[in-house]
């Protein structure tokens, strides 16, 4: 199965199919994905936000506008989607940094994980960019003491990479 119909296909829960169709995934498709990225119908988007995420995280030549992709952090509301945005941030902060405020939006968000991966997107761009390491130092020493155990994990890992 390709990458565009296992997007196509995709039910909203299940990524089995979204997994397999990697082995298939073609430089070619990485503009379809990110048009997917703003399609109406939120399963495309999960979809497509997954296989980029998959993509970016195998380290392989995509071939996608990574300006374009992060773009989506100030408009998608899909928290599905959104979470995959931001651990995207991870394998490509450079391309990321420009959308450092829409990263900063869900550093508060009432969903633990938009919240605890807004973090670890907000501290990859500061060290990319050395823009803001004063608050990314001061909200990791906050989670470090968090209530969700999520956060106080990420935390101690961000902690490492910024060296406290």
């Amino acid at each position: 199965m390709s990458v565009i119909e296992a997007v196509l296909s995709f039910d909203g829960r299940h990524v089995g199919e979204l997994e397999a169709s990697l082995t298939a995934y073609l430089e070619t498709d990485g503009p379809l994905l990110i048009e997917f990225c703003s399609s109406g119908d939120p399963k495309q988007r999960i979809a497509a936000t997954w296989l980029i995420r998959a993509v970016l995280a195998a380290g392989r030549d995509s071939a996608l506008d990574l300006w374009t992709y992060f773009s989506c952090l100030s408009v998608e509301t899909e928290p599905t989607a959104l979470l995959h945005l931001l651990q995207s941030v991870q394998f490509a902060p450079e391309a990321a940094s420009p959308h450092r405020e829409a990263v900063a939006r869900f550093l508060e968000h009432e969903r633990t994980l938009l919240a605890v991966w807004s973090l670890d997107a907000f501290v990859r761009i500061a060290l990319e960019t050395s823009e803001g390491l004063d608050e990314a130092h001061r909200r990791v020493d906050l989670a470090l003491s968090d209530q969700k155990a999520s956060m106080r994990a990420r935390a101690r890992h961000l902690a490492l990479l910024l060296g406290l």
